[in-house]
């Protein structure tokens, strides 16, 4: 088990986040989180981390179906939206529009083994990717899947 993966597991029970492990290629740590946005409404957050015996490691964050357009014509306007958001309301995080129309949030970062950052950015953009849930639907309409 990596110095990393041992903290990180810790640091999810003390804060009674569960999460759902898998090793991935090259001993690499997938974790798979899920975040309320509503009564019906579940985020699903994936964090990728290398597997390094260094003092600093690369760590992906992704924040999926953000929203998910109904008809894959709206890649102008959504484009647009994707931008305007980008510029204003992102942060660190950034907004992408995948080929089957998912539009989703993600971030990466360069953390040491202590846990605590990539927790606290895992954190924040749960946080973030919930308000431009709320956004995107302003300006694109209701997600093709509203249950995710």
């Amino acid at each position: 088990m990596s110095e990393f993966k041992e903290k990180f597991d810790a640091l999810l029970n003390e804060k009674k986040l569960p999460a759902n492990y898998q090793e991935i290629q090259d001993g690499n740590h997938l974790y798979r989180f899920q975040f309320k946005v509503n009564k019906e409404r579940k985020l699903v957050v994936e964090l990728i981390v290398q597997d390094t015996k260094g003092d600093h490691l690369d760590a992906q964050i992704i924040y999926r179906h953000v929203h998910l357009l109904k008809d894959y014509n709206q890649r102008p306007e959504a484009l647009e939206a994707i931008n305007e958001l980008n510029e204003a309301k992102t942060g660190y995080y950034n907004l992408y529009l995948a080929g089957d129309g998912e539009i989703y949030l993600r971030n990466l970062l360069r953390a040491t083994q202590d846990p605590t950052l990539i927790y606290e950015v895992l954190v924040m953009g749960s946080s973030i990717a919930r308000a431009l849930q709320v956004e995107l639907e302003k300006k694109l309409g209701e997600s093709a899947n509203p249950m995710i």
